[in-house]
């Protein structure tokens, strides 16, 4: 009886251990965070890359916490968008050359490792815009400008203002087809617009956020002017009439 009762404690024991190991969660280290997030253009050697915003962005979202999601666009933040970026990150996560130790999308979206994710973003987007040095010193020939003239002036943070604004006009067409969509109204030309406007304002915001962060004035232009085009065409749509609908055919006698 003595030695069962030492062989069920013993059992009870294996199976908490072994419980604990199964929920232990990593936390990742700056090295595999700039692994996994950085930039397309980087390499994933490269420890010092820039990380991607509108990866971090969607960590952000998916955190749970209210101090990362705060000044997040209400967008960013919708089920839509959530589940478009999150699409992205598992291909992230599963890719080898990008994530090696194999980490979890739960473990990197954790506020903890989300803020260090943050951080990072934070101090490698100062260290890129760092003031050149002073006209006083002396660089290298190598690095002199040809014609003597002084560096370029660091360019100011890109206004998206104006572009925001005709995304969200873009997102009440959306709402309106979705709802024509819903009712059956499939006569109306703005019904057409339901079934890929959700993905196609996700998609905007998310590189409009890009573009504020760590963008230029060529870029900004770039997608205002596409944004202008997408809205023009669902201005078209809700403009136009509702296409007759078609007789039905006569009955044979």
């Amino acid at each position: 009886m003595n030695q069962d009762r030492i062989a069920l404690v013993a059992l009870a024991m294996a199976c908490t251990v072994g419980m604990a190991a199964c929920n232990r969660t990593h936390t990742p280290t700056d090295a595999e965070l700039t692994q996994l997030l950085h930039v397309e253009r980087a390499t994933a050697a490269d420890l010092q890359a820039p990380l991607d915003p509108a990866a971090i962005n969607c960590l952000r979202a998916w955190s749970g916490d209210i101090e990362l999601t705060a000044t997040l666009p209400p967008i960013t933040v919708g089920e839509a968008a959530k589940k478009m970026c999150r699409q992205r990150l598992d291909g992230w996560i599963a890719d080898a050359a990008r994530n090696p130790d194999k980490m979890k999308f739960e473990e990197v979206s954790a506020p903890p490792a989300v803020r260090r994710a943050v951080a990072l973003q934070t101090e490698r987007r100062g260290m890129a815009n760092a003031p050149m040095p002073s006209m006083k010193d002396n660089p290298p020939p190598g690095l002199m400008a040809p014609n003597g003239a002084p560096n370029a002036a660091p360019s100011a943070p890109v206004d998206m203002t104006a572009t925001l604004a005709a995304v969200g006009e873009l997102d009440g067409y959306c709402q309106k087809a979705k709802q024509a969509a819903a009712n059956g109204e499939t006569t109306q030309p703005i019904a057409r617009y339901a079934s890929f406007c959700d993905k196609r304002v996700a998609q905007l915001h998310m590189r409009i956020a890009a573009i504020q962060q760590n963008g230029n004035a060529q870029q900004a232009q770039m997608i205002s002017t596409n944004v202008q085009r997408t809205l023009e065409m669902a201005r078209q749509m809700e403009s136009q009439p509702a296409t007759p609908a078609a007789p039905a055919p006569a009955k044979s006698q």
